[in-house]
């Protein structure tokens, strides 16, 4: 039987699809009109976000085009898909799942779970080491898909793939067919997708690219390699003609970051259908990282000012991955997401090499509620300015002392350099973040000054949201 069987969510259904109908209209109240059906139907403990985004259509924002692109644009199938798999399932029926399992078992669970099935792939980017991995490193298709079902079980229903290349396995979709009831969010360069294989995102529906760029034609293909801009930006175009959601991702260095925020760079994506952006710091995690590539503190505010400009004058939703804690309330590292790598070790972050337990030998529960990831909730947020969330980059004696305290071990050769061979430069690098960041968080949120009630509050929001 499927998991969103019966009257309520057929219910849900009905109501999301029309609130989607009057969202698509040009009449300012019919679309007022839809947020009013989707406050009916979200769950109290985020009532907040369905209001915050009702007041931006009231002041004309331009994210409702974003909506207007979802009903228009995208295929019939990925709309729906959309639909089904993210909105109820993820957001709304899963929100309801996770509580009831958290509150009969007594288990925390991840809002979404991250997997990098294999760290394959086909560029030979400079500081990547993804390609000097066999095939035999890969995940087995059978453990990718038993972690994918006990998400479900727990009721998480959003699946982002990482890598390596994801579509360097070629049985990638065949994993999103068989979980219709799963939205995935694909990050991919972008050059050994095909349009067949675009043909067949269009008829499953379930799952959204993010493809990986630098910044300009010059930039990207400077890295990554001569001509891969252009195979970009025709996979961008099939993308948009046959209806598949998509977005990018971008690494931001000290020496891209002006153009990652400039509309020479971003209104021509936005052109080509881009709906979001995934917006990274360059982070010193691998066999040879580099501090030298990270955005200085001072670049990293003028990131953070240029994203939130580009989300309040563009059709396209920008995340930046660190300047946007503060909505979260700081770190969600082993909070509100896990990543399971491909030989199966599982780690509170994307960018945190550390590991004490491996989904070969326990459940995703098991895992995600061990003595490391409980160590790392318990300290989170680390400090009361949420915008410096960062164990690793912000706050560096938070992760040492984590590790230290667990026995967590690198999970490849060389991740133990963060708390090695780069103490003395993430020191220095957090020193500096604190001297530009703590003026303008008192200024911000001079509310926030008291320590304590700074971190009660996001503790509360967590369990109110768990």
């Amino acid at each position: 039987m499927s998991r969103t069987d019966g009257l309520y969510g057929t219910v849900q259904r009905g109501l999301i699809k029309e609130m989607f109908k009057l969202a698509a209209s040009d009449n300012k109240k019919n679309i007022l009109r839809a947020f009013e059906l989707a406050e009916k139907i979200t769950p109290d403990n985020h009532k907040y976000e369905v209001n915050f985004v009702k007041q931006k259509v009231e002041q004309d924002h331009p994210a409702l085009k974003i909506a207007r692109h979802v009903v228009r644009d995208l295929s019939p199938t990925c709309r729906d898909g959309f639909i089904n798999a993210f909105i109820i399932n993820a957001l709304l029926r899963g929100s309801q799942k996770r509580q009831d399992f958290t509150r009969t078992t007594g288990l925390r669970t991840p809002f979404t779970l991250l997997v990098s099935p294999t760290m394959r792939c086909n560029l030979h980017c400079e500081g990547c080491y993804a390609s000097e991995y066999s095939h035999e490193s890969d995940m087995p298709a059978e453990l990718f898909q038993r972690v994918i079902d006990e998400a479900a079980d727990m009721g998480v229903y959003l699946v982002t793939v990482l890598g390596g290349e994801p579509f360097i396995r070629r049985d990638l979709l065949d994993i999103v067919a068989a979980n219709p009831e799963t939205y995935f969010q694909i990050f991919t360069n972008g050059t050994l997708i095909k349009e067949e294989h675009i043909q067949r995102l269009a008829k499953l529906g379930n799952a959204a690219l993010m493809l990986s760029i630098e910044g300009d034609e010059e930039t990207t293909d400077l890295r990554r390699g001569a001509g891969t801009y252009q195979r970009l930006m025709r996979t961008m175009d099939l993308l948009k003609q046959y209806g598949v959601l998509f977005g990018y991702s971008t690494t931001v260095t000290r020496y891209n970051w002006q153009m990652i925020i400039s509309d020479e760079f971003v209104d021509p994506l936005v052109a080509k259908g881009a709906a979001l952006s995934w917006n990274f710091l360059y982070m010193p995690v691998g066999r040879t990282p580099n501090p030298d590539l990270m955005p200085t503190p001072e670049q990293r505010n003028q990131i953070r000012l240029g994203i939130q400009r580009i989300r309040n004058t563009k059709a396209m939703f920008p995340v930046d991955f660190w300047g946007d804690a503060p909505w979260v309330q700081g770190c969600i590292a082993a909070k509100h997401y896990v990543h399971i790598n491909n030989q199966g070790w599982v780690e509170p972050c994307i960018f945190t090499h550390f590991a004490t337990d491996n989904i070969k030998d326990k459940s995703l529960a098991e895992a995600f509620n061990s003595a490391y990831f409980a160590e790392i909730r318990s300290r989170q947020p680390y400090v009361p300015n949420l915008l410096e969330p960062c164990m690793l980059i912000d706050n560096p004696e938070q992760s040492r002392e984590i590790v230290a305290k667990t026995g967590a071990r690198p999970t490849h050769e060389g991740a133990e350099s963060l708390i090695t061979s780069l103490c003395g430069a993430l020191d220095s690098y957090s020193a500096g973040v604190k001297k530009v960041y703590d003026p303008i968080w008192e200024s911000e949120h001079p509310e926030a000054a008291d320590k304590e009630a700074t971190r009660e509050e996001p503790q509360q929001v967590e369990l109110q949201r768990a």
